[in-house]
């Protein structure tokens, strides 16, 4: 397994993962981030179904970039509906990204006030 391949694994299997560019031009066999080197780098990580945010990766090496998987169906497939939705035009009528997120997040909202029981980190609940 290559670099790229790891990386696509790891990421899959945790939904997300904040890299430091230096890595990614390291994996990509180069030794400074040029505008040519990153998007070199964002093909291969589009190769292997990795979203990244920013949209556009900095050329600087020293930055960290959180990249996640498209396949994950967990914090990757939300934070896939964040970065498109992010990229929609404003006169764009579709609604169904805005829905599908919108319905997401209430799911883990859920979740964690059901796990959290007596709604002590709500910051609506009473305090006792």
């Amino acid at each position: 397994m290559n670099d790229w391949e790891i990386l696509a694994q790891r990421v899959r299997w945790a939904g997300h993962e904040a890299r430091n560019v230096e890595d990614l031009v390291r994996f990509a066999g180069a030794q400074k981030a040029g505008a040519r080197v990153m998007e070199g780098v964002e093909k291969k990580l589009a190769e292997h179904n990795i979203g990244h945010l920013p949209t556009k990766l900095p050329t600087d090496s020293t930055r960290r970039v959180l990249l996640y998987s498209k396949e994950h169906h967990g914090v990757g497939y939300l934070l896939s509906l964040v970065h498109e939705l992010a990229l929609q035009e404003p006169a764009d009528e579709r609604n169904a990204t805005v829905h599908l997120l919108d319905f997401a997040l209430k799911e883990v909202t859920s979740l964690k006030l059901n796990a959290d029981g007596r709604g002590v980190n709500r910051p609506w609940a009473p305090q006792a």
